[in-house]
């Protein structure tokens, strides 16, 4: 096996400022909002504490954790086909893709 490029992308990585950081955390959140925001129109419930519950976490690292509350494994079940995560999730996947990529793309343009 042969790496190619690998002491390029080990500089550019160096040089990853703070600002180029915040952009990765924005779009992390950004995706996670939006997530958030979906599956609170999906769930089925009808008196709106499960979708108050539905919210993001961020972490220390400019990850992003999304809790749908406690009673979404009750609403969903160990092994069900969970009603509002699953479909909130494929219906931002495009959107989410193209976010991060031009996160990245971004970033690669600021370290060259």
């Amino acid at each position: 096996m042969k790496k190619s490029g690998f002491s390029a992308t080990k500089k550019m990585l160096r040089k990853i400022t703070p600002e180029i950081e915040a952009k990765f955390e924005d779009a992390n959140r950004e995706n996670a909002e939006m997530i958030v925001d979906l599956a609170k129109v999906l769930i089925p419930e009808r008196s709106g504490a499960s979708r108050a519950a539905i919210r993001n976490m961020p972490g220390p690292d400019g990850s992003q954790l999304i809790d749908f509350g406690p009673k979404a494994k009750v609403i969903e079940g160990d092994k069900a086909p969970r009603p509002f995560v699953n479909p909130a999730l494929a219906a931002t996947k495009k959107k989410r893709a193209v976010r991060s990529r031009k996160a990245i793309r971004d970033a690669i343009k600021a370290v060259k």
